[in-house]
């Protein structure tokens, strides 16, 4: 493998380490909205399977949206507020593009959206250099790793 391709292999690594942390960051918040709200207990149970059912489930996944669980959040848990970068990136990650835009060899996260003036308006515009990325990539895995100790069954 060549410099080009490792350094290429080691960006999508990054980028899914990311991506991983955010989803898993998602569910965590849904497990200590469930636990602030007495139903812990109604909150599912692994293993995770293909057509598993669960007739009684906790409302935090009646929460449509990734903002709207982080606001809800947010309420609860002050100490450990999902910042609304992280919602606009999460939100770019899901519906924007990563390419080269500019030809300066220099990945960009973009998102965009129309206003109320039916214009097109970049939402959401992010260079995603290694160090960048290495950096979210760190800042997510602490965050995962907080929000995973309140949602801990066994902390009271």
């Amino acid at each position: 493998m060549n410099q080009n391709e490792v350094e290429t292999k080691e960006f999508f690594k990054c980028l899914g380490e990311i991506w991983r942390d955010i989803t898993a960051i998602e569910f965590l918040m849904r497990a200590c909205i469930a636990k602030k709200d007495g139903e812990i207990n109604k909150f599912p149970k692994p293993p995770y399977e293909k057509g598993k059912i669960y007739s009684d489930c906790p409302n935090s996944f009646s929460i449509q949206g990734f903002s709207n669980v982080a606001t809800k959040f947010n309420k609860y848990f002050t100490k450990l507020t999902i910042p609304q970068e992280l919602i606009d990136l999460r939100h770019a990650m899901a519906h924007g593009i990563i390419a080269e835009v500019d030809k300066d060899g220099v990945d960009r996260l973009v998102k965009f959206n129309k206003n109320k003036n039916n214009e097109l308006v970049v939402e959401f515009a992010m260079p995603l250099e290694k160090e960048r990325i290495a950096q979210i990539r760190q800042s997510l895995r602490e965050l995962r790793r907080h929000i995973g100790k309140e949602a801990d069954d066994n902390k009271k």
